[in-house]
Order: structure tokens, then sequence, then C-alpha cells
């Protein structure tokens, strides 16, 4: 039988011509008198973005920043693409992860955590990963293979296993994400990333107590509504997640 032609196989990985990134990376001649190497490039690109935004990073500005021409960025990466990989790599820390492999839900919940730390740290990340077609990098590899440890002794086929780490993914990058934009919007707006985002919703929540056609929210709010806490809401998010994932699957 002709094997599907969407199925993902080692011989189909073998037949890309393109080497990627990180493959090119470990095969490179190792050179103690590089003037620039990937770590340089992915520090410089990192600290821009986070002070300007992912909108200020080319590869032109990134050049001018690390002091060399454009063109000899392009001996180390190839695409804007392979440059926000780098970047990506670079914060992810899988060496800062402690919890006992032994527990999945601690596994699970310390990835989570420090994901949303990172995202806060580094806003242009959830973008990034947007426009990166692949994130099989070593660092995000190395979290995977935590995942997928701590879920080995579980009675777990692979799909479900990458079901977990996939739902869990989807959880993460959503709430992040949300939260992320959120502090962008109350910087942009003069209240602060750590604003009371009820300040921006004061004249909508006025008409919508005056138009009288939304009595459930009105309730709500005149009952009083306490300021966001958004790290003990994605607590409680992650935690109903693994909580889900545990009785659907009798783990």
């Amino acid at each position: 039988m002709a094997e599907p032609k969407d199925s993902f196989t080692a011989a189909a990985c073998a037949a890309d011509a393109v080497p990627p990134l990180w493959e090119r990376l470990e095969s490179a001649p190792r050179s103690g008198r590089a003037t620039l190497t990937h770590t340089r490039i992915a520090e410089v690109a990192v600290a821009l973005a986070d002070a300007e935004g992912l909108e200020a990073l080319s590869m032109r500005r990134l050049a001018i920043e690390l002091g060399v021409a454009t063109m000899a960025l392009y001996r180390y990466v190839v695409s804007k693409d392979e440059l926000l990989e780098l970047m990506i790599d670079a914060v992810v820390e899988p060496d800062a992860l402690t919890a006992d492999p032994a527990d999945w839900r601690a596994v699970f919940r310390e990835i989570g955590l420090r994901r949303r730390r990172t995202a806060l740290a580094h806003p242009w990340l959830i973008a990034a990963q947007a426009q990166v077609p692949s994130l099989l990098t070593p660092a995000r590899n190395e979290v995977a293979e935590r995942m997928i440890g701590a879920l080995e002794p579980l009675p777990l086929t692979g799909d479900q296993k990458m079901q977990f780490i996939r739902v869990v993914d989807a959880f993460t990058n959503g709430a992040a994400g949300a939260e992320v934009n959120r502090r962008m919007m109350m910087r942009r707006r003069g209240h602060g990333a750590d604003g009371d985002v009820r300040l921006l919703l004061r004249e909508s929540m006025r008409w919508l107590l005056r138009s009288g056609r939304y009595p459930r929210m009105a309730k709500l709010v005149q009952e009083g509504l306490a300021p966001v806490d958004s790290a003990a809401e994605f607590e409680l998010g992650l935690a109903a997640v693994l909580d889900g994932l545990a009785a659907r699957f009798g783990v």
C-alpha cells in the first residue's frame, strides 16, 4: 500500500534538501577567534526586541547593533525565521526547571508557569512563535523531552502524550498571549503594564449599565468585581487543564 502523502516519517525528513539551522550549527567548524557567533546574534536580537518590540527587528537593524555588515549575518542565519528560532531558543532556559521528573503534574505545572513568566519578560515571544514554521529548537526539545519523560510511566499512547503536550501548549500560549496583549495595551494608554484594566473599561461599563440590555453583566458589575489577578487566574486555568487531562485519560 502506498504511504499517505501527509505521513511524517524519518525518510520524509531526510529528503529535505536544506539542513535546518541547528544541524548546520552542530556541523560548523569551531573557531575561538570568531567575533560574531549565533549566541551573540541571539543576545542582541533579544535585547532589541525586548526594548523596542518585534516590529523593530530587521536584519539590517540587527547588523547595525552588532556592528557588522548586513550580509555578514546571512552567513549565520539565512532568513528572519531562523533569527526568530535563535531568539526563541535563547529565552526558553530548560536548565532552570527543577520539578520532580517522576511527578507529571508538577512537571507540566512548572513548565506552564515558566512559560507565562518568559512571555511576560519577552512580550515579543508569542508573536515570534506564531511566525516560525518550525519550533524544534534544542531548548524547546529539551522541555518536550522532560514532558514526555514525566508521562512515560502512564498508560498512554504516543499520540495521547502529544495531546497532553499540545493541550497545555494551547492553554499557556493563549492565556499568556492575552495577558501580554492586555499589558501592552495598558502601557500604550498610559496606565502602566500592571494597571487596573477596569480603568480602560470604565466608560464602556457606564454605557452598559445605562443601556439596560445586559442585565446579567450589569448585575455582576453592580455587585462589584475585584481587580484582575492574572497570576492567580493563570494558575487556576492551568490546574483545571491538568485536572481535565487526568480525568479524560484516567491518570
